[in-house]
C-alpha cells in the first residue's frame, strides 16, 4: 500500500507552565534536530484523533482547586501544595501520554491535515430553491477516522439530493457544479495497491477480471463493500447470492487477509494505525474498513482542493465523495467534461460524475 508520510522528529517540547509542577515552563530536549513543539500543539494533534487532552494541573485537579478557589490563572507551585503521590500520579499519566502522541506524530499533522483545511477556508454563500441565502456550513474534522462533519450551519449531510438539487448560485452568471468520485473506496483502494482497473465502473472491471456469477452490479456493489467493511463471510457471501467461490476470488484479489494481518501487525506495535497519508487511527476493530475509509476522505479532501485551485471555480459545499462549486456559465461545458479528478502526492486519478444543477 502507499504510504505517503514519515514520522516526524522532535528536537525539543515546551512543557506550558499550566502543565509544570512548578508553574514555571520548562524546556525537555530530545534530539538535535526537528521540530519544537508544546503541550497545547501535542492537544491539538491529539484532537484530531479524538483522544483525550493531557490535563493542566488545575483540569486533573479540578474538584481540589474548586475547594481551595483556585482560578485558572492563577501562579501554583503544585509540587508544594500536593502531596508526592499525587504529584507522581500526575507525572505519570503526564509522561505516558506525552511520549504516545510524539511517537505518533506524522507529516499528516504537519502538512496533509492542515493543506486538507484549506478546503474549507472560502466556501461562498448560496441559495435555496426559493433564493433563501443559506447559513454556511462550519465543518469539523476531528473524528477517529477523520470523517467530516457539521458543526454549525446547514447541514448539507444530512439534507436531500433533491433538496440540493434546487440549490444554485448567488450570482445569476454562475451554476452550480457537482462532481462526485464513482465508487470512491474500492478504487481507492485498489489503485493504492498498484492496480489500474482501466474501467469508469471498478464493479464491471471486478466483474469481468474475476469472472464472477453475481446477478447485476447493485449485489455485486454490496458484496464487496460488505467484505471491505468487515462484515462476516457469511453475510458477504449471502449478498453475493450464496455463492462462496466468488467471495474468496474477491478476498484473494483484494488480498484482505494479508493487509488485515499488516494492520494488525501495526496496531499491536504502536497502539494506532496509519492511513495513507499518516493520519493515526486509534480502533483495532474493522482495521481495513477504518483504513479505507479514512483515506477516502483525506484523498477526496485533497483532490478536491487541488481541483478548485487549478479551476476557475469556488467551493461550496461537500458532502462525503462530492463537492459541489460554482462556475461560471461559460465555463460550464468544459467542466461537464471532466472525466477524473487526481490527488497528486499519491497520484491517484479517479474517475468522476458531473451533475450541472
Amino acid at each position: 500500500m502507499n504510504k505517503l508520510y514519515s514520522h516526524v522528529s522532535v528536537q525539543e517540547v515546551k512543557i506550558n507552565k499550566e502543565f509544570s509542577p512548578s508553574s514555571s515552563g520548562k524546556i525537555i530536549k530530545y534530539n538535535k534536530k526537528g521540530i519544537k513543539i508544546d503541550i497545547h500543539l501535542i492537544n491539538r494533534m491529539r484532537m484530531i484523533s479524538k483522544l483525550d487532552p493531557i490535563m493542566t494541573y488545575r483540569e486533573y485537579f479540578l474538584f481540589f482547586c474548586n475547594q481551595l478557589n483556585i482560578n485558572k490563572d492563577d501562579i501554583i507551585r503544585w509540587d508544594l501544595l500536593l502531596d508526592k503521590s499525587s504529584n507522581n500520579k500526575y507525572a505519570t499519566e503526564f509522561i505516558n501520554m506525552v511520549k504516545q502522541s510524539l511517537s505518533h506524530l506524522t507529516t499528516y499533522h504537519f502538512y496533509t491535515y492542515p493543506k486538507r483545511l484549506e478546503l474549507y477556508d472560502n466556501l461562498v454563500d448560496i441559495l435555496d430553491s426559493s433564493g433563501k441565502e443559506i447559513a454556511k456550513p462550519t465543518y469539523i474534522h476531528e473524528s477517529l477516522t477523520g470523517r467530516t462533519s457539521i458543526k454549525k450551519g446547514f447541514n448539507f449531510l444530512t439534507c436531500s439530493k433533491r433538496e440540493r438539487a434546487g440549490m444554485k448560485s448567488k450570482n445569476k452568471d454562475y451554476n452550480l457544479i457537482e462532481i462526485d468520485f464513482k465508487s470512491c473506496e474500492p478504487s481507492l483502494y485498489l489503485r493504492s495497491m498498484g492496480i489500474d482497473f482501466g474501467h469508469d465502473d471498478v464493479y464491471k472491471f471486478l466483474s469481468e477480471e474475476l469472472k464472477l456469477a453475481v446477478k447485476d452490479r447493485q449485489t455485486l456493489k454490496r458484496g464487496i463493500l460488505s467484505v471491505l467493511y468487515g462484515a462476516s463471510n457469511s453475510t458477504s457471501q449471502k449478498l453475493l447470492g450464496g455463492k462462496s467461490a466468488d467471495l474468496n476470488k474477491i478476498k484473494t484479489f483484494f488480498q484482505l487477509e494479508e493487509f488485515e494481518s499488516s494492520l494488525k501487525k501495526e496496531f499491536k506495535e504502536n497502539g494506532c494505525i496509519y492511513n495513507m497519508y499518516g493520519r493515526p487511527v486509534y480502533s483495532d476493530k474493522s482495521l481495513i474498513n477504518k483504513w479505507i475509509q479514512s483515506s477516502a476522505v483525506d484523498f477526496c479532501n485533497l483532490a478536491f482542493l487541488e481541483f478548485v485551485n487549478n479551476n476557475n471555480v469556488n467551493a461550496c459545499y461537500t458532502v462525503h465523495d462530492s463537492i459541489t462549486v460554482e462556475c461560471h456559465k461559460d465555463d460550464c461545458l468544459a467542466m461537464k467534461g471532466t472525466k477524473t479528478m487526481i490527488e497528486s502526492s499519491s497520484g491517484i486519478e479517479l474517475p468522476v460524475d458531473v451533475i450541472i444543477s
